[in-house]
């Protein structure tokens, strides 16, 4: 398991201040091209990811992180995403209250998408609550309400920080129709910002699956529950990682035919 007690006091000395930023650049952040002002992003509750994800150096194997602590405004942890093995892309996603709130089916490789099943509220515990698709040519990834029929689709875009740089962020979007495939069109309702001073500290923007600020729009939840907006987001990062093995299988794999 990932010991994060070494990040704890950079996290407390810093979260104030990235919470701040973000808040105060995301005029700059959320900028968006709709010309239809109901879907103009407005940052609301600001949730932290502390994942460390994975550097480019190393075997591919599973990440080592068994847990990944979701934080409020105040710095404590709202949730907690739990695997039981390292060999397992499985997770529980616990509420510090509610205590089991959504269960993630994940595995590694291609046509295996994840499962998402709610296990609050109305909910029925045996049925999927979001099954996942994917396009090969994308990194985008639509998340499928089963029972509505309602689309989520979370996709990387740039966007300028404060200081004018461009930055990718990741966007998680209700898509506008049914079945469409522009990736840009929707109601924005959450957004990840992985910056300089937004990204789990300890890490670096070359790091796969890396957590950073989850800003939720301020009517998001009537719109997707929180929780699904997290394990989402999680999925997404899971996602980071496995691109991430893939690649170090083939170097390794050219590395070794290179050798015999």
């Amino acid at each position: 398991m990932t010991d994060f007690s070494k990040d704890k006091d950079a996290f407390t000395s810093t979260k104030k201040t990235s919470i701040s930023s973000a808040s105060s650049s995301g005029s700059c952040l959320t900028l968006n091209d709709d010309p239809d002002t109901s879907n103009t992003f407005r940052p609301g509750t600001v949730l932290t990811i502390n994942a460390q994800g994975v550097g480019v150096i190393r075997f591919p194997v599973p990440s080592s992180e068994l847990e990944i602590e979701i934080l409020g405004p105040e710095g404590t942890p709202i949730y907690t995403s739990k695997r039981a093995k390292i060999c397992s892309g499985n997770a529980i996603l616990l509420h510090a209250e509610l205590g089991e709130v959504v269960s993630t089916q994940y595995r590694f490789g291609p046509n295996r998408e994840p499962v998402l099943r709610h296990l609050q509220g109305k909910s029925d515990p045996t049925a999927p609550a979001m099954t996942v698709k994917s396009r090969w040519c994308s990194r985008a990834m639509t998340f499928l309400e089963e029972k509505t029929g309602r689309a989520f689709t979370w996709s990387y875009v740039k966007r300028k920080n404060a200081e004018g740089k461009k930055i990718n962020i990741l966007i998680l979007r209700q898509q506008a129709e049914q079945g469409q495939s522009n990736d840009s069109d929707g109601k924005i309702v959450a957004q990840l910002l992985r910056g300089d001073g937004s990204r789990t500290p300890g890490t670096t923007k070359c790091r796969a699956g890396n957590g950073g600020q989850l800003l939720l729009d301020q009517d998001a939840i009537p719109v997707l529950d929180e929780a699904l907006i997290v394990a989402t987001c999680l999925v997404m990062l899971k996602k980071e990682i496995d691109r991430r093995r893939l690649m170090q299988m083939v170097m390794l794999g050219a590395i070794v035919s290179g050798g015999s």
